[in-house]
């Protein structure tokens, strides 16, 4: 390998944290050389060292052996030797956690850049989020997910009544979209397994974060040491962190309850409700908020998996102190049981008639018409968005009109073109987007 000086000389690039370990190795063992000179007086070639060092010792070595402030010198400098060691490979060893090839000098670098870069929080849960994610983590953010954590259905129901977590369902999603080897990692969490009882439609990631918490006692911690396993590009974390039930009243009256109940509703929604209501959101949430320099919030159901999420009173006055951008992804299609018939402008007055105003300043629509499966989500009872604008202008937003369209197997958001909008459109203010 041949030695090229300018690489090199990116070690002591500012800012890498890199440069004062080894200032604090080179004086150690400067430290331990003058501790071993001094030692070793005996030796004819030292005292002349000794002697151009007696005019700064002498006070002391007139009262203390000079043997003795060898020591106390070696000693310092060896525990400085060790400690910086510590820091550089601690230092060097941080950013290569993240699972990539990249020169180490440009993690260092890239570890350095994390710090100062947008901080973005994503609220949601379901698919909706996790394709919002998985497009943004390519970007020079810092992602933060505040997933719902009220589902009680499919496996996820099963953990939570059975061994009393969260439900894991939604935030193995996202950290499954965070994952920067989603082909293979989250590929291992999202998989299901089949013809075996008793893990019968229980994706891996479920047990994988049920096991974890067992052994780290703390859901949370399970949620950090599974970021760690699969190298996710940002955070996860619940909404809340107490074990409540979703509801929802239906405009014949009825009261619905669990989750996976409402969206089977025949009657439309009037309104959501948490029973019983949590007392606080998780304080690590709001203080992600209020850090945030941009707040996204959806796509996804509507009533389950978004709303919910803003009923916390702490989270929701976070978000309207927040000085954040703050963007609101409208879905594509209608969901049956929840938004049957809505329109765009529908969709944000639920925001206004659930919460009292409008969390968001900003609604990103899709203008691109899908062609190939409307026929059978028609026949699911789904329907395309309508984007009507003159509503919309009624409540004073921004709008966004941008081909978002993803139709392959289903319609929904290509997570490659809403991160560049979110990103290059919105968060630097680019003149691409067609803000009305």
């Amino acid at each position: 390998m041949s030695f090229r000086p300018l690489k090199w000389l990116r070690w002591l690039t500012p800012g890498l944290k890199i440069k004062r370990w080894i200032f604090l190795g080179a004086l150690s063992l400067l430290l331990i050389v003058t501790s071993l000179i001094l030692s070793l007086e005996a030796i004819p070639i030292t005292r002349a060292f000794i002697k151009g060092l007696s005019y700064f010792i002498h006070d002391i070595s007139s009262k203390i052996p000079i043997q003795i402030i060898a020591l106390i010198l070696f000693l310092i400098g060896f525990i400085a030797l060790i400690y910086s060691i510590r820091g550089l490979v601690k230092q060097i060893v941080k950013p290569m956690q993240i699972g990539s090839r990249r020169d180490v000098v440009e993690l260092l670098w890239l570890e350095r850049q994390l710090k100062k870069r947008p901080q973005v929080v994503v609220i949601g849960g379901g698919t909706g989020q996790s394709t919002v994610l998985r497009g943004l983590k390519y970007y020079p953010i810092n992602l933060t997910a505040i997933v719902t954590p009220f589902d009680d259905g499919g496996s996820s129901g099963f953990i939570r009544k059975e061994l009393g977590f969260l439900p894991p369902g939604d935030i193995r999603n996202c950290l499954a979209a965070l994952s920067l080897q989603e082909d293979l990692l989250g590929a291992v969490l999202q998989y299901r397994f089949k013809g075996i009882p008793g893990l019968e439609g229980h994706p891996v990631g479920n047990i994988l974060l049920a096991a974890a918490t067992e052994i780290t006692g703390d859901f949370l911690k399970a949620i950090n040491m599974v970021e760690k396993i699969i190298s996710a590009r940002g955070h996860v974390m619940p909404s809340t962190l107490f074990n409540t039930k979703l509801c929802a009243k239906l405009k014949d009256g009825s009261i619905v309850e669990g989750e996976s109940n409402i969206s089977k509703s025949i009657y439309p929604i009037e309104n959501i409700f948490l029973d019983p209501t949590p007392p606080s959101a998780y304080p690590e949430a709001i203080r992600k908020i209020n850090e945030a320099d941009a707040i996204v919030i959806g796509p996804g159901s509507l009533f389950t998996s978004i709303l919910p999420n803003l009923l916390m009173k702490d989270l929701l006055e976070a978000i309207r102190n927040s000085s954040a951008i703050k963007i609101y992804v409208c879905n594509i299609m209608t969901q049956p049981g929840e938004t049957g018939g809505y329109k765009a402008s529908d969709h944000v007055k639920a925001f206004l008639e659930t919460l009292g105003f409008l969390p968001f300043d900003i609604v990103l629509l899709n203008n691109k018409k899908p062609e190939k499966l409307i026929d059978y989500y028609e026949e699911k009872g789904s329907e395309i968005v309508i984007n009507d604008l003159s509503e919309l202008e009624k409540f004073k937003l921004k709008i966004v009109l941008e081909d978002l369209l993803y139709e392959e197997n289903h319609i929904r958001h290509d997570h490659k073109k809403l991160a560049k909008i979110i990103f290059d459109n919105i968060f630097r203010g680019s003149k691409g987007s067609k803000l009305r």
